[in-house]
């Protein structure tokens, strides 16, 4: 499933971004600019109200999602900050990989397929494996390979 919801135009080795809201921009702003979004202001503002139930991350990777009428076309937008970003999660370990979940308000349990996958790859080794990419391409190669 998730070859089918990134692309190279979706993935960025190397964020920007510094904090949190910078993260969810970026990402958001991909996805924007590769019409999978309608709103990035809408899609955002379902992001923030999906975090607020809780905190989406967990032991380095970050995973903000939201069903969202914003959404034109499912999919998945990577990025990396080889430092981290403090999170304010439980675990006080800072994500440094974030896959932003965008999925269609009447696409029913469809984020919940995606992180299913994602949480199957998830491991120290897919952690290392992304940070030592060299481009966006390797990150696409491990995601479809993981």
């Amino acid at each position: 499933m998730i070859t089918q919801l990134t692309n190279l135009n979706l993935i960025k080795k190397e964020l920007t971004a510094n904090t949190k809201a910078e993260v969810f921009d970026e990402l958001a702003q991909m996805l924007f600019e590769n019409s999978r979004i309608s709103s990035k202001a809408d899609f955002l503002t379902d992001i923030a109200a999906r975090e607020s139930i809780g905190v989406t991350s967990t032991d380095g990777i970050a995973y903000p999602h939201s069903k969202s009428k914003a959404v034109i076309e499912p999919a998945i937008a990577v990025g990396v900050k080889a430092n981290g970003i403090d999170y304010d999660d439980e675990d006080g370990i800072k994500p440094t990989v974030f896959f932003m979940i965008a999925s269609p308000d009447n696409g029913a349990d469809h984020h919940i397929y995606v992180l299913q996958e994602l949480f199957g790859k998830f491991s120290e080794e897919f952690i290392e494996n992304i940070h030592n990419a060299k481009d966006e391409d390797q990150i696409l190669t491990i995601l479809i390979n993981s």
